[in-house]
């Protein structure tokens, strides 16, 4: 039986658990790290893993929320600077995070992706996606409110980390075109938000 953890242990183990996912994300993916490496990476046994999450899905849910916790956080402060072209920035921010951000990077891999929905009940996958709707949905109102895009660009705007999700997905065809294509996506993108 896992030993009793105090509450500041309980603190520091759950920190060290999300910090071996963080790094184990990018090497090996969620679905293919054992639980076993990620409580021999915090110092914890197998069994205690289950006093800090129900299950590996639990802690790569809690990773994702963090990861997309920055990520809406680093998309807000470029909608709210209040120098020109603020449109521009978030478009930015919004491919970039998508396609460089570790712990999102289980949104690039068709596979991870495809276990992720698996893993998850239907409701809680379409609340994900709804709650992402919301999110970029007030993201556009606020860039509407400041004069930068029109009212009627609100569904198209809300559809666009999906398209900078598929960018992100065939990077590696587009080899070292990559940032090329993005900023020319980014530049045309942005004028037609902007068009009035």
């Amino acid at each position: 039986m896992p030993r009793a953890f105090t509450d500041a242990e309980r603190e520091r183990v759950r920190a060290r658990l999300l910090a071996a996912a963080r790094e184990a994300v990018p090497r090996t993916g969620m679905r293919r790290t054992p639980v076993d490496a990620l409580t021999r990476a915090a110092g914890i046994s197998t069994g205690a893993f289950y006093l800090f999450f129900e299950s590996k899905e639990a802690l790569w849910v809690a990773l994702m929320v963090e990861g997309e916790a920055r990520a809406r956080a680093r998309l807000r402060a470029a909608a709210a600077d209040p120098s020109p072209g603020a449109t521009r920035r978030v478009l930015v921010a919004m491919f970039e995070i998508i396609g460089t951000d570790p712990v999102l990077a289980a949104m690039r891999d068709p596979e991870e992706l495809a276990w992720l929905e698996r893993s998850f009940p239907p409701e809680a996958m379409d609340a994900a996606r709804a709650d992402d709707d919301h999110f970029f949905g007030e993201l556009h109102d606020d860039l509407v409110a400041r004069g930068e895009v029109g009212p009627e660009t609100r569904e198209a705007f809300v559809g666009l980390p999906l398209v900078a999700l598929g960018l992100a997905q065939q990077g590696g065809w587009l080899g070292d075109r990559e940032p090329l294509v993005r900023e020319l996506l980014v530049d045309a993108l942005a004028a037609r938000l902007m068009a009035r």
